[in-house]
């Protein structure tokens, strides 16, 4: 089973770098085993080494851990589930090109690597009822936003001036954010507790359907009324497979934007942006 443990220890590394500091805390948050096919006992023994996925299973551990298919981390975890399976290196190496010796990474690799590194340190992900809660409504959602943006505590003024919502409604968004373990709110003002971590994006499964909706929704509605600060447009024909390694690329341009951010900045001099990268298939018409 040497090589079926190699197979967890992958599966377990890449399930921590994504910010889940246990495996149960990851099947709860990734919607159990009605996204994953399989009891937590099952993925556990998979961690531990003792038991392969099936293959379909793969794919859904996969996503559910919320890194591309394409990705770095996806193609170390499928070398070692089928290393596991062949009992050696031999098929993996016919598939694998050799890397040229001696030869650096660009520039501009080792920066977006470096960025990647930076970004999975600080990286923590929030449990299903926590989503929940944010997407709930737009001043929860709002609420969370700015102290999530901002370090220190941040009274009840302060958030009404910013965002233009009620006091009473305000309160009543921390009050709830507080019990659900998002800040910690005392008398008249409140702090995040991520607010010096990186919250990773919500997995697309369906699980997270409704919730993805309703937070789209929350954004929308602010969105109308709020500032432009930026924009680029453009249009062409390409193929679905130029399509994907393209948004792998828009991917990272916008994870970039982490390295730029300060929550401690003054406030007198900074501002929060929403930085939301939509690509539309517009034409043919379906």
């Amino acid at each position: 089973m040497t090589n079926a443990k190699t197979f967890g220890s992958v599966l377990s590394g890449i399930r921590k770098e994504q910010g889940y500091s246990s495996a149960h805390q990851f099947f709860k948050s990734v919607g159990g085993s009605k996204n994953l096919g399989l009891a937590f006992v099952s993925y556990w023994d998979m961690e531990r080494g003792k038991k392969l996925p099936k293959s379909w299973r793969l794919k859904a551990i996969i996503a559910a851990l919320g890194i591309d298919k394409h990705s770095p981390k996806a193609k170390e975890l499928v070398r070692a589930y089928f290393r596991a399976l062949s009992g050696s290196d031999e098929l993996i190496q016919i598939l694998s090109a050799p890397a040229s010796a001696g030869v650096d990474l660009p520039s501009r690799e080792l920066a977006e690597a470096a960025t990647h590194q930076a970004i999975a340190r600080r990286s923590v992900n929030l449990t299903l009822e926590q989503w929940k809660l944010r997407a709930r409504d737009t001043v929860t959602h709002i609420c969370q936003i700015f102290l999530v943006n901002t370090t220190g505590w941040v009274p009840v003024r302060e958030l009404a001036e910013a965002t233009g919502f009620k006091p009473e409604e305000i309160r009543k968004a921390l009050k709830a954010l507080a019990s659900g373990g998002l800040i910690e709110f005392s008398v008249d003002k409140a702090r995040s507790l991520f607010a010096d971590k990186v919250i990773k994006a919500l997995p697309k499964t369906p699980e997270t359907a409704q919730i993805r909706v309703a937070m789209r929704k929350n954004w929308n509605t602010w969105l109308a009324d709020s500032k432009l600060a930026g924009t680029k447009t453009l249009t062409l024909r390409m193929t679905k497979a130029n399509f994907d390694i393209y948004f792998q690329h828009l991917e990272k341009a916008v994870d970039l934007a982490c390295i730029y951010e300060e929550p401690e900045a003054n406030k007198q001099e900074s501002e929060i942006y929403y930085i939301r990268a939509d690509i539309f298939s517009v034409l043919p018409r379906d």
